[in-house]
């Protein structure tokens, strides 16, 4: 019990008063004549009468009008028991079904334990008292509805498949919180898991559990010794498989120095093997050289021998493409021979040997077959024909990318081509002002601007300034004229740059930044950069379009070869979320075809367990004050606890009483009626009686 304004019960002080005035209350009685009272002794009348309390119930009846007058105010309740205050609850019993849960043999894993205990829960559960069953993993999937029936609990339970997502207690208690608003009634919320810490999100604000709610953790399993593959880096596409390099991680939780042993498959096909030691709880690379792959799409896996109860990490998938150096397209009017130069050297230093330049001439290049390059340069075009310039947006619309360069030539042009940009001045750097420009904004993490060190050192002289009211902005130079833009058009883009390649408008061709630009560059305009990854973990999204046009249809293949997409979702969805292990077919609405090759997160590989104090407090989050012989208390959890105000019936008892006190106040102190002097009635009676007479 308690006081919600425990202040007031100072009035309580105020009881004295009806004592002090019952104290006051003095004896009157009627005077009587006397001839003469000097024959009387003078002395002390005795006061000890007048302070004794008369009207012993109506004192008390004030006394406690009094009391019960400070204790309303000061609000007294009680702590109920939400499920004891309706008799209604909702139990939810949350099964984790997470990557880790695999972790047993074939005959037991974690997982059909937790179904196990799932089962003894539901058998708990009393006439009119819901349910839900949830699965957990990355996100909550509710199995079932709010039902009453065990049969259809218990089914739901049975159902459960073992995924291959990490855990995520955040989602989790999101749900609970939503439900808890929905339903207005105590849940008592059962999660049956490993309770990985993985599964903790970043903040613990995020595990919050409202008022009412009983969290009862169920624990499957404890902390075992693992060791996995954590990360395979390969290349995407594979132009010359001699020069491929490919390394993986190999690392240990809470295991001893052991040696494994690391083999490479592709398609099914062991290619090399290797043995690797790792230090205790520790990590160990391997590298591999070469990998002898045919022409299009194969199936890679990185493989070690199993050696602990979760033999589903022990394997890495990974895809890779072989093909033929791609084109790109130099479309130069001639006049600058160092341009084309200084973009051919770069683009053969960039590594992988993936691109080959072709130059060609504005009038040519307007018949040319755009689809059949990588991507498209106009360098400084000082006019384009319009019907390059056609073919330029068609291909660009259809997925294509173009990069476009700006210098004293395409100064007298009105627009950017394809950019559709209006060119408004040059900027020069003089003798009257600063010598050179150079860059003060740039955006650092754009795939074409990442490893270019800010390009520290170079100095431009001259640069076209580009209005940029339908592109992004990527770099600016101090005058703040944009320097690098980029558009998106359709499923395409364009990247223009607002100087020269040959080393007159700037000196950047001379810096050890103009080859990682290149090549960056190219990467995401042919492709390698601008595509999403195509070794990713479960949970990881797909793109399907680059817009909102509903046009071209996209396609998704399954690791089982079914359809993922209705026909619905084929034209409209833009992304797709891989939710397995395996293999995925995609071609997205430009035309565009991968192959995706989709891993468990590695942090599952990790089987600590969350602190008990971390739990102690998850669960703290709900409620704090267990009630005795309520679900939660019984299993040593907090139980849910609402205060109950009593005013309501304080006030009630505080009328009667006053009601009580005004009908005794009435019968103590009404005014005695006045006595009758049978003397005078007599006398009075005489004379009336010899008036008649005489």
């Amino acid at each position: 019990m308690g006081l919600l304004a425990p202040w007031f019960l100072a009035g309580i002080a105020a009881v004295g008063l009806p004592i002090w005035l019952h104290l006051l209350k003095r004896s009157k009685t009627d005077p009587k004549q006397f001839p003469s009272l000097m024959f009387f002794e003078y002395r002390e009348t005795s006061s000890v009468k007048h302070r004794k309390l008369e009207h012993l119930l109506l004192l008390a009846l004030r006394a406690l009008m009094l009391f019960l007058l400070a204790l309303l105010f000061a609000n007294p309740f009680i702590r109920r028991s939400g499920a004891a205050a309706d008799g209604k609850r909702l139990m939810v019993v949350a099964v984790d079904k997470s990557f880790s849960m695999r972790t047993g043999t074939t005959v037991s894993n974690r997982l059909s334990q937790a179904k196990d205990e799932a089962q003894k829960i539901l058998s708990g559960l009393k006439p009119g008292d819901s349910a839900q069953v949830l699965a957990l993993a990355g996100n909550v999937q509710a199995l079932t509805q709010t039902v009453n029936d065990p049969a259809e609990l218990r089914a739901a339970v049975n159902s459960i498949q073992p995924g291959d997502s990490r855990a995520s207690f955040g989602e989790l208690a999101r749900y609970a919180r939503t439900l808890s608003e929905a339903q207005k009634i105590p849940i008592e919320l059962h999660l049956v898991s490993d309770l990985q810490k993985s599964a903790m999100p970043p903040g613990f604000a995020d595990l919050r559990l409202n008022p009412g709610t009983t969290l009862v953790l169920h624990s499957i399993g404890n902390a075992e010794k693992n060791w996995t593959l954590e990360n395979v880096v390969a290349p995407r596409r594979i132009y010359d498989p001699k020069r491929v390099k490919l390394q993986a991680m190999v690392t240990g939780y809470g295991t001893p120095a052991a040696k494994r042993t690391v083999t490479l498959k592709l398609n099914g096909r062991d290619l090399q093997t290797k043995t690797v030691d790792i230090p205790e709880n520790g990590r160990a690379q391997v590298e591999f050289l070469g990998l002898e792959a045919t022409y299009g799409f194969s199936k890679g896996e990185v493989r070690i021998d199993s050696a602990d109860n979760l033999a589903a990490d022990d394997h890495y998938n990974f895809s890779v493409e072989r093909l033929d150096p791609r084109k790109v397209l130099f479309v130069d009017d001639g006049r600058h021979p160092r341009a084309e130069l200084y973009f051919r050297s770069a683009l053969d230093s960039s590594g992988d040997g993936g691109f080959q330049m072709e130059s060609m001439r504005p009038e040519n290049a307007a018949g040319a077959a755009f689809t059949n390059y990588a991507y498209v340069v106009l360098n400084d075009l000082s006019s384009v024909p319009q019907n390059l310039e056609s073919s330029l947006q068609h291909y660009v619309n259809g997925g294509g990318a173009v990069l476009v360069t700006l210098g004293p030539s395409a100064a007298a042009l009105p627009r950017v081509p394809v950019l559709d940009e209006a060119i408004e001045k040059s900027s020069y750097a003089g003798r009257e002002g600063e010598r050179f420009l150079s860059i003060v904004d740039i955006d650092t993490g754009h795939p074409a601007l990442r490893s270019v060190e800010r390009f520290n050192g170079v100095k431009f002289f001259q640069a076209i300034h580009v209005s940029a009211t339908k592109s992004r902005v990527l770099a600016k130079l101090n005058d703040q004229t944009p320097l690098v833009l980029e558009r998106t058009i359709g499923e395409g883009k364009v990247l223009a740059f607002a100087s020269t390649f040959d080393n007159v408008s700037n000196d950047l061709p001379l810096h050890a930044s103009w080859v990682p630009f290149i090549a960056q560059t190219a990467l995401y305009l042919g492709g390698g950069g601008a595509e999403q990854p195509v070794n990713v973990p479960v949970d990881s999204y797909v793109e399907l379009r680059a817009s909102d046009s509903k046009g071209a249809a996209a396609e998704v293949q399954d690791p089982d070869g079914k359809r993922a997409l209705s026909l619905d979702e084929a034209i409209k969805a833009k992304n797709y979320a891989v939710n397995r292990e395996g293999y995925y077919e995609v071609k997205t609405a430009s035309g565009r075809s991968s192959l995706l090759a989709v891993h468990a997160d590695r942090r599952e590989s990790d089987l600590s367990v969350i602190p008990k104090e971390t739990l102690d407090l998850w669960r703290g989050t709900g409620t704090n004050d267990p009630v005795p012989g309520t679900p939660g208390a019984a299993s040593g959890v907090d139980a849910p606890q609402k205060p109950y105000s009593l005013w309501f019936y304080i006030l009630l008892l505080l009328l009667g009483i006053a009601v009580a006190e005004s009908i005794v106040a009435n019968g103590f102190l009404r005014p005695a009626a006045p006595a009758r002097d049978d003397t005078k009635q007599n006398d009075l009676k005489l004379d009336q009686t010899l008036s008649k007479v005489s």
